[in-house]
C-alpha cells in the first residue's frame, strides 16, 4: 500500500507541476509574439537610420562626434544582455560560452540581466555595474546604463564598448552575437549603408534623395549618438525576443516531460495495483482451502 501510495502522490505532483509550465508556456507565448514584433519592427528602424548615411558619405570624415574618438590608453568595457530570470534552456550558458572565448579577461563589465553575474564572478571577470529591465522598458529605464557607458567612453576609462547579446533568428534559434557599439567607425557606416543600397537595387526600390538642412555635418553630429543609443535598445530587445522565444520552447518540453512521466507514471500504478490485487485474491483462496 505504501508503494502505491508513494507513486499516486509522484502522479500528484507531476501533474501539478505540469500546469505550471504549461501556464508558463502560455505567457511567455504572449510575451514572445510582443517582443518578437518589437525586435523586427527596431530591426526596421535601425537600418532607416543606416540608409541615410549613404547620403552623408562624403560628409562622415568632417564629423566632430565624442562617440568617434580612440583613445589608445583606455580599457575594454563588454556589456552583456543576458536575462534576468532562468528557465529559458540554455540560452544563458550558450551566452557565457561565447563571452568567455570573444571577450578579454581583463575587461571591465557591465550586465543588463543579472542572471550571469555569479558566473562573471566566478571566472574571475571584473564587474562594474548591473541593470534590470523589466518584459516592458523605455527610454527612461536604458538612460542610466545610456549614461554610464557614454561617461566611461568619452572620459577616456573605456577605449572601445562591445555588446554581447542572444541575437533573435527565430523562435527555435537564438545565437551568440558580439557587435562593437564605441567608438563608432564610419568604414562600417558606409559598409552598413552600402548593403542597404544593394539591397534597394535587388529589390527594385528607387533611391531617396533627401534636402539636408541644416547640412550634413550638423545632421551627423545629431544623428551619430541617436544611432548609437538605437543599436543598443535594439541588442536589448533581440534579448527579450531570444529569452521569452526560449523560455516558451522550455516550459514546452518541461510540459511534453511531464505528461509522459505521469504516464509511465500511472501504467507502473495500475501494474503495481493488479499485483496488489492478485496477491489479495490468493491470499482468500488460500484461507478458503485451509477451511475446507
Amino acid at each position: 500500500m505504501s508503494n502505491l501510495r508513494d507513486i499516486k502522490r509522484r502522479i500528484k505532483s507531476v501533474r501539478n507541476t505540469s500546469q505550471i509550465t504549461k501556464a508558463m508556456q502560455m505567457v511567455a507565448s504572449a510575451k514572445m509574439r510582443r517582443a518578437q514584433e518589437l525586435a523586427l519592427r527596431g530591426r526596421v528602424y535601425v537600418s532607416a537610420i543606416a540608409s541615410v548615411f549613404r547620403h552623408l558619405k562624403e560628409s562622415l570624415n568632417d564629423v566632430n562626434v565624442e562617440l568617434m574618438k580612440t583613445n589608445p590608453h583606455g580599457k575594454t568595457l563588454c556589456i552583456v544582455i543576458s536575462t534576468d530570470r532562468g528557465l529559458c534552456g540554455a540560452l544563458n550558458s550558450n551566452l557565457l560560452k561565447e563571452l568567455l572565448t570573444a571577450c578579454p579577461a581583463d575587461a571591465d563589465y557591465i550586465t543588463i540581466g543579472s542572471k550571469l553575474n555569479t558566473q562573471l564572478a566566478r571566472c574571475g571577470r571584473q564587474l562594474k555595474a548591473s541593470f534590470s529591465l523589466g518584459d516592458s522598458f523605455d527610454e527612461a529605464s536604458l538612460k542610466p546604463i545610456m549614461d554610464f557607458i557614454r561617461k566611461g567612453f568619452v572620459s577616456g576609462e573605456y577605449n572601445s564598448v562591445s555588446a554581447i547579446y542572444q541575437k533573435f533568428i527565430n523562435v527555435m534559434v537564438q545565437r551568440p552575437q558580439i557587435s562593437r557599439l564605441l567608438p563608432i567607425n564610419p568604414d562600417e557606416l558606409l559598409s552598413m549603408a552600402a548593403a542597404i543600397e544593394n539591397e534597394d537595387e535587388l529589390n527594385g526600390d528607387q533611391p531617396i534623395n533627401y534636402l539636408l538642412e541644416p547640412g550634413p555635418v550638423a545632421l551627423l553630429n545629431s544623428l551619430l549618438p541617436l544611432y548609437f543609443t538605437n543599436m543598443l535598445t535594439q541588442m536589448v530587445l533581440e534579448g527579450k525576443a531570444s529569452e521569452q522565444s526560449a523560455r516558451m520552447v522550455a516550459m514546452k518540453s518541461a510540459t511534453e516531460n511531464a505528461k509522459t512521466l505521469i504516464g509511465e507514471l500511472t501504467l507502473e500504478y495500475n501494474k503495481a495495483r493488479q499485483t496488489q490485487i492478485t496477491n489479495e485474491l490468493l491470499e482468500i483462496t488460500t484461507a478458503m482451502k485451509a477451511m475446507e
